[in-house]
């Protein structure tokens, strides 16, 4: 994980990396920002994620420099929506400009151990943009003025649960479930280490020559330790509880009340459930915390 800035400007850093580094560099952006947004997100002691904390905005606008450049040569971008949420107005000049950028940008012992890990990752493309520049030289990584890692909010929060709606719409949803933690693994080539010879029935009169594979056996996924404490947090859930499902890949939530006692649906533990009303992603005072890969999550509360 690095975001690459053989320079200082993020938009002339976009402009000298290939096109293959490029594409990387907007889907490392938008990792490090969900890492020091998103609790239990993973990569928060990593160096690269350390380096941008407390400077988010900073960091979205060089995701958005990463995005722009990579558009700009004519490639489909599926990156620049989720990386504008986590700091809208570094999206707009007028506010970008106010923007405060890491104490460490612009300090040249960074910026050319860049240039350095560059050269040494594509010889052919960098030494010309970087000439004189010396080789082998070790990453740079800056240490924050002060950690800050994400949290989980407390009070006035909304559950957000990514149940399986199929062709539902918002205000017909009745019942919810936990997803599926898992499915059965698509075969993969035997192992010879697993063959076993297996003869022919009595009537033959020769044996098979070659060994027979056994059926392969259909693995089931086990959920991981945070799995079992969502699936744990929803099935203690209070009744009366509000929570949130997406619709339309996130862009509209129906928002409601667990009511009753526990039930089963299609064999899964499931609550009944009572929409309320109905919303837009842009009604969350922070939608880029909606990213979260989690299946069951709080975040804030939007303002009534």
């Amino acid at each position: 994980m690095q975001t690459f800035l053989p320079f200082a400007d993020f938009r002339e850093s976009a402009a000298a990396l290939d096109t293959s580094r490029l594409g990387k560099q907007r889907v490392e952006a938008l990792q490090v920002l969900r890492a020091l947004v998103i609790p239990e997100y993973g990569w928060q002691s990593h160096p690269a994620v350390r380096m941008w904390m407390g400077h988010v905005p900073a960091l979205t606008m060089y995701g958005l420099a990463m995005a722009d450049e990579w558009i700009a040569r004519g490639h489909p971008d599926n990156t620049r929506t989720n990386i504008t949420e986590f700091a809208p107005q570094a999206a707009h000049p007028d506010y970008a400009s106010r923007i405060v950028m890491p104490p460490w940008l612009g300090h040249e012992d960074l910026h050319l151990s860049h240039r350095s890990k560059l050269i040494s990752k594509d010889p052919k493309h960098y030494a010309q943009l970087f000439p004189g520049t010396e080789e082998k030289l070790e990453y740079v990584w800056p240490e924050p003025n002060h950690e800050f890692h994400p949290e989980d909010p407390e009070d006035d929060s909304l559950w957000i649960l990514r149940a399986a709606v199929e062709d539902l719409r918002p205000e017909q949803l009745t019942t919810v479930a936990m997803p599926p933690h898992g499915k059965a693994r698509a075969a993969a080539p035997a192992d010879p280490d697993e063959y076993q010879f297996v003869y022919a029935e009595e009537k033959s009169r020769r044996q098979v020559k070659g060994p027979k594979k056994r059926p392969v056996k259909q693995l089931e996924k086990k959920p991981t330790r945070k799995r079992q404490a969502q699936e744990q947090a929803f099935n203690t859930l209070p009744g009366k509880t509000e929570l949130a499902v997406p619709f339309d890949g996130g862009q509209t939530f129906a928002v409601g009340l667990i009511h009753g006692r526990p039930i089963t649906v299609d064999g899964r533990f499931a609550r009944n459930f009572e929409v309320t009303k109905v919303i837009k992603r842009s009604d969350f005072d922070y939608p880029a915390l909606l990213q979260d890969p989690r299946v069951f999550f709080p975040v804030p509360a939007p303002l009534q």
